[in-house]
Formats: structure tokens, C-alpha cells, sequence
């Protein structure tokens, strides 16, 4: 039972990522997309800021951070096979990826929401910053107390 749980999980994502790359090879630039009010008008020149302008780099790199995550999960989880250090180290793998992406979450969608609101870019990375500032300060408190 238990495996064919895992290759119907397989399955599924498999069809899930080709289902992402499918639609991401149809052509959707049909609109030119809002510039969320920030930044300047003249075209980007570098190199980073035309990687960042092409769906194809999103999309790469959100399969390498879902292959990343896989597989870091399945080798924490499983562990059968492998030696206790490549264990180890997909639970810190784990751990630390998870910490970037929640650190990135709370500090852009803190960020978006005070651009939204009208402040300037500056203000907005300061509440940003300080939100940051204040779940460290959770976190710090909660382990101090022995909670964690």
C-alpha cells in the first residue's frame, strides 16, 4: 500500500511539473504587466535585471528550489541507505531553507503592503526590517523560556 502511495505521489507531481513547464511554453506576453509603482522607467541593461525579466529563469529556479526541498525532505525522512551525515545534513538543509523562505516572506510581503499603502521605499524597508527585528525577538524570547 504504501507503495503505490509514493508512486501515485510521483505521478502527481510529475504531471504537476509538466503542467507548469506546458503552460509556461505557451507565449502569455500578450499585456505588459504593472510596474507596482516602484523602480525607474528606462529599460534595465544588466545582465541580473534581464535574468529576473524572463519567465523561463523563474521557473528553473523554482523547479531547483522544489527539487531542493524534495529531495532534503525525502533524505531527512527516509534516511535509509545513507550515511547519518547526508541525514544531518538534509535537516539543516532543510531548516535553513525553510528560515530564508520565511524571512523573505514576512519581509517582502511587509515591504508590498507599506508600498500599497503609500509609503516610500525606504519607509517600507524599515517596517520591513522591523518586523524581522520583532520575530527575532519572538523567537529569542520563546527559546529563552524553554519552549523551543
Amino acid at each position: 500500500m504504501a507503495q503505490s502511495m509514493f508512486l501515485l505521489s510521483l505521478l502527481t507531481g510529475a504531471v504537476l511539473v509538466a503542467l507548469v513547464v506546458l503552460l509556461n511554453a505557451r507565449e502569455w506576453r500578450q499585456y505588459t504587466p504593472a510596474t507596482l509603482g516602484f523602480g525607474s522607467s528606462r529599460p534595465d541593461s544588466s545582465t541580473l535585471s534581464a535574468a529576473a525579466g524572463n519567465p523561463t529563469v523563474w521557473v528553473v529556479a523554482f523547479l531547483a528550489a522544489i527539487f531542493v526541498f524534495g529531495g532534503a525532505t525525502v533524505a531527512f525522512v527516509s534516511g535509509t541507505g545513507l550515511p547519518e551525515s547526508v541525514v544531518q545534513t538534509a535537516g539543516v538543509v532543510l531548516v535553513v531553507a525553510s528560515s530564508l523562505v520565511a524571512i523573505g516572506y514576512l519581509f517582502f510581503g511587509t515591504f508590498m503592503a507599506a508600498r500599497g499603502r503609500g509609503l516610500g521605499n525606504a519607509a517600507a524597508a524599515m517596517l520591513g526590517s522591523w518586523v524581522l527585528g520583532l520575530a527575532f525577538i519572538l523567537v529569542l524570547v520563546v527559546k529563552l523560556m524553554g519552549m523551543i
